[in-house]
């Protein structure tokens, strides 16, 4: 697949040093983005703390009173990160779960509670930097282990001492070859070649071996996918991670239910009512008391402290219990930071959407694993950033792919997702024509389209090229969106293309924002970046940009294209003005490989 990488660094330390100026950079720049966006304006400014559970671990859930504005409404979704700002502390959490007068708000950690009233604002999630930082500062100070070594080797330095795995026949398959290498490798998947799939047979094949193996995803989406997959496979799951942001038909699967649930918690159970009645008692006492009153609370929080430390021993080792009976354990990076700290090492650790994991989480898996794995696509987008600067950083697993000089690297080369006509042009453009399309690969063959086209082509343009179809901003954070192209979608499902088969795409959020209110729910629309490692019968592509000096932006960045063009199975159809992308020497190609092997249709063909 070429190299195309160079190193730019002069050392290991160096590259993690440039990382954590990333990372702190990216931090920052989050920050005053909602402080800018007026966040502060939308917050709940006045929300009465009424109750305090403990509920499991460190974990906490503050029950509030609230009236919030209409403003507020928008973003109170369960889930979402915010900042309880008090008098006396200010306090990290998600919301749990909200309605017209009540929030409750799920938190971890230990704070004081000294305050009854508390503004409540949209956050972003900053422990996930404090737990990057942590893992960085690790490597920066481990410089003798093995991990160390792997990861020296992974990113291009020291290659002279790095072993040689055993060698692998061109016909050796690709489960075989994870099990022959000894220390780490990566994965490289094109789309459709089933990443997910090899990594679950991994899985059983370790379960037989009766070895341990985690599973680190970037995403709370991806992580609960690989769960579904496990449980149909009877394999004994453990979800760990916040669960505030995971699928309810996961959550019976996660360690903090699996904790509540356990027959030792009856015990556990006795002391949590005991320390509830013992709280209420001190918190009781917030106003107008004297020193005999402050002396008696100060002993109710000593009582309620060492209760606490009781629970969580009990607690812990039954987490211990779970953990170490699991057969798979499943995770985002930062779900598994409790983890990491305690120094729990797995025979294997696989990271899924490697492509769009931060550096720091791959480097997480290194130490976590005596054999680490990394499943993912170097050709398609890598993490997303706020900063504009970081927009074409390298991935972890480019890089990887890049500094390997071909022996760790695992090509997974036949697809099992699209019509090879659809495959063709990407395949040729971004993987050298090395993949093949399976035998058994699986579309639907009953789809037709010809009531709307006349014939049922598995690719094509309709291009707008001459049409009033100008692209168009507005609001303060503009995004591009396009009238004609919505107008367009909505003709084509009027026409007769199947809804509830057909996904519409887009590189815009502004034009994604507005299919979604045109659609009222009607057909599935999500931008490019978001439907990456997804998959739909028929894709439509709205590509938007339509202007006189063949502005395409970040549209250009051939990664986006590639996720763009490899997500339909049975029909791809693109919408676009070919006098403004066909500027563009890549749409050019595009453009002429869809007048070969598909069509190219007139916007004037569908317009009354």
């Amino acid at each position: 697949m070429g190299r195309t990488i160079k190193q730019e660094f002069g050392s290991l330390e160096e590259e993690i040093l440039n990382v954590k100026s990333i990372l702190l950079k990216e931090r920052e720049f989050e920050r005053s983005l909602f402080l800018e966006k007026g966040e502060q304006s939308k917050a709940i400014q006045a929300a009465e703390l009424e109750d305090l559970k403990f509920v499991v671990g460190n974990t906490w859930r503050a029950e509030f009173k609230i009236s919030a504005s209409t403003k507020a409404k928008e973003w109170l979704k369960p889930g979402i990160p915010v900042l309880l700002k008090g008098n006396s502390e200010s306090i990290f959490g998600n919301i749990y779960r909200t309605n017209d007068t009540q929030l409750t708000v799920q938190i971890r950690g230990d704070y004081e509670w000294e305050d009854s009233e508390f503004q409540i604002s949209k956050w972003f999630q900053e422990s996930t930097y404090d737990l990057y930082n942590e893992i960085i500062a690790k490597v920066l100070e481990d410089k003798d282990s093995l991990s160390h070594k792997k990861l020296n080797w992974i990113l291009g330095f020291g290659l002279g001492e790095k072993p040689t795995p055993p060698k692998s026949g061109l016909t050796t398959p690709p489960l075989e070859r994870i099990f022959q290498i000894a220390d780490y490798g990566m994965i490289f998947g094109p789309p459709g070649t089933g990443k997910t799939t090899l990594l679950m047979q991994a899985v059983e094949f370790i379960k037989a071996k009766n070895e341990s193996v985690l599973t680190l995803c970037p995403t709370n989406f991806a992580c609960d996918y690989i769960v579904e997959l496990a449980l149909k496979k009877g394999i004994r799951v453990i979800r760990l991670g916040n669960s505030t942001k995971i699928k309810e038909e996961v959550l019976p699967h996660h360690i903090d239910h699996l904790i509540q649930e356990h027959p030792d918690q009856k015990q556990i159970h006795n002391w949590q009512t005991e320390l509830k009645a013992i709280q209420k008692k001190a918190n009781s006492w917030k106003r107008n008391f004297g020193k005999e009153e402050k002396e008696e609370r100060k002993a109710l929080r000593k009582e309620a402290k060492f209760l606490l430390t009781t629970i969580r021993e009990a607690e812990s080792n039954i987490r211990m219990k779970l953990l170490d009976n699991a057969e798979l354990i499943v995770s985002t990076f930062s779900g598994f930071g409790n983890e990491f700290k305690k120094g729990r090492v797995f025979d294997y650790v696989f990271v899924d959407e490697a492509t769009q994991s931060l550096d720091p989480g791959c480097y997480l898996a290194l130490y976590v694993g005596k054999k680490t794995f990394y499943f993912g696509d170097p050709k398609q987008l890598g993490a997303s950033f706020s900063h504009p600067d970081h927009e074409s950083l390298h991935s972890f697993l480019e890089k990887a792919v890049a500094f390997d000089t071909g022996e760790r690297v695992i090509f997974l080369e036949k697809q099992f997702r699209m019509k090879p006509e659809i495959l063709g042009f990407p395949n040729k453009t971004y993987y050298e024509s090395k993949i093949l399309t399976h035998p058994d690969a699986k579309w639907n063959n009953n789809l037709d389209i010809s009531n709307v086209f006349g014939n049922n082509s598995p690719i094509l343009w309709i291009d707008t090229a001459g049409s009033d179809s100008e692209e168009e901003t507005e609001g303060e954070e503009p995004s591009f969106f396009n009238h004609t192209e919505i107008q367009l979608i909505e003709t084509l499902f009027r026409l007769g293309i199947p809804k509830e088969q057909t996904t519409v795409i887009s590189p815009y959020r502004g034009q994604v924002e507005k299919l979604i209110n045109v659609s009222s729910g009607r057909w599935f629309t999500q931008t490019i970046d978001s439907f990456q490692g997804r998959e739909s019968e028929i894709v439509i592509l709205s590509l938007v940009r339509s202007n006189n000096d063949g502005e395409i932006g970040f549209l250009l960045n051939p990664k986006r294209l590639n996720v763009a063009l490899t997500r339909a199975k049975s029909h791809l159809i693109l919408i676009g003005d070919s006098g403004t992308l066909c500027q563009a020497k890549e749409f050019q190609d595009l453009y002429s490989y869809i007048e070969s092997v598909g069509e190219i249709r007139s916007i004037y063909e569908f317009m009354e």
